[in-house]
């Protein structure tokens, strides 16, 4: 039977789950967690015992080259890339004969009668009453005779699929919900396909606004669900708008629209209804933009700066062909969009209201309005806005625009200037480097670089002094700083642990006996940490450390510091086995 199969491998299965998963399939293969396995011609099914779940749903689809596609209900399944994915591979590979093979589903329903198909589903039923709701669905083909959706419908199925079990909201009810509201999606796609689209904009309309009812589970759900359902039915009535004339259909969908993104917004823009302007501005006609731009206007008084600056943006595009000049100020002062309208006086030449609207600006945002006089040939008055600024202000963006600005300008000693006075705000590598780079184009590197080194000493600023001296290839300076780095730190933790390997790296060449020293500090702080993957890693600097003496010809002192070392840390058996693993 299994021969008209693509074959698979282990290797297969272990390239598709990842190891680890692989490792707990293997487990819960051997323990028999595999029922009721079937094939259902290329796709393989059944039920997995799990941990936090009495049995997961369970499938994979074979293709040409082996596994094509797979997926689960555990809260990892998504993919089928878990342990039960594998655990079904391993009962097929061990015996494919376990997998009766079942008939299409939709065959199977052809072949029976009504009176039958009635007594199954009052089987199914009786096994389990709670798909009984599911009975009240309307069908996509009884819809072909023009019937409409009761919208009551849909609400209750929505509600029932946020009913939450007794034992309180868990992954298990997320994961069942979210199963339930797709199947509500997929009906909507099927109505969707059959040109139906005042029934598709319903079930889309209905449940985009039922599922935000539910906030605190949609703002509680990392992975993203329940939002990514609603954007899903925002995209369905985007396509809906396309062809649906009903006026009162077009304004039950645009309000929907309007609403989601209103909701996001007073939630603090958590990224839900992201597509609504364009939906809103490439579907909308002029009347119905006239609506639009009154619901924004009735909802500005009760949203804060953020979102009216948000809702500003709507405004201004929903009345892009209308608004003139003055009537495009207003909305930007009434919104606080600082940026447009500083923007649309500078075109209008309205320099002087341009300057008082700026220096409004906090110093977060003068930058980018001083940009926007740069690019109106305003050059020196943004300076001149941002210079003064600076002289109060310790946000290093201003200092930075005004380093750029010089450097556009071609003034490197003003740029250098800026560059210094930068650099001491906040010292780091990077600001160093672009000190460097400007005192060597104006010859005056040199007695900078010694100013530099010396009032970085004086401050006590030794990490940084290991990370420029590392950088120069001086490498005995390195040593020293790193010496001085660690007398002056009262903890450890005061400074980089990745210092040490900086420096033991780049010693390693000129100063092995001091790379030694260095990685075996490393080693045994590793090791007083516990826990194998510090074991893993203490071993990997041991292999560097025994090169070093090889190369030294000290093999006889290697020997003896690594059977110390084991013979000190003989009750720890996971670093002895990391020990055995990388060769030691």
């Amino acid at each position: 039977m299994g021969k008209s199969y693509p074959k698979i491998t282990i290797s297969d299965i272990q390239a598709w789950t990842g190891s680890a998963s692989f490792g707990k399939g293997q487990a819960y293969f051997r323990q028999g967690a595999i029922l009721e396995p079937r094939r259902q011609g290329w796709t393989l099914k059944a039920r997995c015992l799990g941990t936090s779940a009495p049995s997961y749903r369970v499938e994979v689809t074979l293709g040409d080259e082996g596994i094509a596609e797979a997926d689960c209900s555990c809260p990892v399944g998504s993919g089928g890339h878990c342990k039960h994915v594998a655990a079904l591979l391993l009962t097929w590979l061990d015996d494919p004969d376990a997998f009766h093979e079942v008939a299409n589903l939709e065959a199977i329903l052809e072949q029976r009668s009504k009176p039958e198909l009635v007594a199954l589903i009052r089987q199914m039923l009786q096994r389990y009453p709670d798909l009984e709701y599911l009975l009240e669905l309307p069908s996509p083909k009884a819809g072909a005779n023009g019937a409409t959706i009761d919208s009551e419908i849909i609400r209750r199925q929505v509600a029932h699929a946020f009913a939450e079990s007794e034992g309180g909201w868990g992954w298990r009810d997320s994961f069942e919900t979210v199963r339930d509201l797709d199947e509500l999606l997929n009906l909507a796609g099927q109505f969707l396909e059959q040109a139906d689209r005042t029934n598709a904009a319903i079930i889309y309309r209905i449940m985009a606004e039922e599922i935000l009812q539910h906030g605190e589970i949609v703002m509680s759900d990392e992975s993203g669900r329940f939002g990514g359902l609603v954007d899903d039915c925002l995209e369905g009535l985007g396509i809906c708008l396309e062809s649906i004339q009903d006026s009162s259909a077009r304004r039950d969908i645009l309000q929907t629209l309007f609403n989601v993104y209103l909701w996001d917004i007073q939630m603090g823009g958590i990224g839900i209804g992201d597509r609504v302007p364009d939906i809103l501005l490439e579907q909308a006609s002029s009347q119905e933009k006239e609506i639009l731009t009154g619901w924004t206007e009735s909802a500005l008084s009760g949203i804060r700066e953020w979102g009216q600056e948000v809702l500003g943006s709507l405004l201004l595009d929903l009345q892009e062909e209308t608004l003139d000049d003055e009537a495009f100020l207003a909305i930007c002062r009434q919104t606080g969009r600082l940026k447009d309208l500083v923007d649309r006086l500078l075109q209008l030449g309205r320099v002087d209201e341009a300057l008082r609207e700026t220096e409004k600006a906090g110093d977060y945002l003068l930058p980018t309005l001083a940009d926007l006089f740069v690019q109106h040939g305003h050059g020196t008055l943004a300076e001149r806005l941002v210079r003064e600024r600076a002289e109060t202000s310790r946000d290093t963006r201003l200092t930075i625009w005004l380093k750029d600005y010089a450097n556009q300008k071609g003034n490197l000693s003003e740029a250098l200037a800026w560059a210094t006075r930068l650099f001491w705000l906040r010292p780091s590598l990077d600001g160093y480097l672009e000190m460097r780079k400007l005192a060597i184009s104006l010859n005056e590197w040199p007695e900078l670089r010694h100013e530099t080194l010396g009032q970085l000493s004086k401050n006590k600023e030794f990490g940084l002094l290991v990370e420029i001296y590392l950088e120069e290839s001086e490498i005995d300076l390195a040593l020293e700083a790193l010496e001085q780095a660690r007398t002056a730190a009262r903890h450890r933790w005061e400074y980089s642990y990745s210092l040490e390997l900086q420096v033991a790296e780049a010693a390693e060449k000129s100063r092995p006996e001091q790379a030694i020293r260095l990685y075996l500090d490393q080693v045994n702080s590793l090791i007083v940490q516990r826990g194998r993957e510090n074991y893993a890693e203490a071993a990997n600097h041991l292999k560097v450390v025994r090169e070093l003496y090889k190369r030294l010809g000290r093999q006889g002192d290697w020997q003896a510091l690594i059977t110390s070392l084991r013979q000190d840390n003989r009750m720890l058996p996971a670093l002895q086995d990391e020990l055995n693993k990388a060769g030691l």
